[in-house]
């Protein structure tokens, strides 16, 4: 049996290129941090579907298996557990504003402004890495065909 982990990540709008992002409550005098979407698993649920369901859960949007991406993973310290990070592919961005958190839709280049913990900053960035090495593949296979 998998030990228990932690998935997290965002979604990709095809369209405009940008990521969705979720920003934290304030607690006290501190700047609200943005954060990838995320939380725990389920015993015997696999982190694609542990990704998926958190996804359907604070959004109330289906992914389809074949939209989603792995992005990474490696072993949280904070949480003290391992993390497995994604992102989803979407056509459009859509709003998200009855919900009770606020979530926007950023370019990676507007996320350099942006403040996040450390450990997120770090995700963005490899997911961006992931994101544009795969449209390069895309893109080299279609001038190839």
């Amino acid at each position: 049996m998998q030990p228990p982990f932690y998935a997290s990540g965002f979604l990709y709008s095809l369209k405009t290129h940008q990521i969705l992002l979720l920003q934290s409550s304030k607690k006290d005098d501190s700047k609200p941090l943005w954060s990838t979407l995320g939380g725990e698993s389920k015993v015997g649920e696999e982190a694609q579907i542990t990704f998926q369901r958190i996804v359907s859960k604070l959004l109330n949007i289906n992914l389809k298996s074949k939209d989603i991406h792995p992005i990474y993973d490696y072993f949280h310290n904070t949480r003290n557990k391992p993390n497995f990070v994604f992102y989803a592919e979407v056509g459009s961005t859509k709003k998200f504003n009855d919900l009770k958190m606020s979530l926007s839709w950023f370019t990676f280049r507007e996320t350099v402004k942006l403040p996040f913990t450390s450990q997120t900053k770090q995700d963005i960035v490899v997911g961006e890495r992931v994101i544009n090495a795969k449209w390069r593949d895309n893109n080299e296979a279609k001038q190839t065909l």
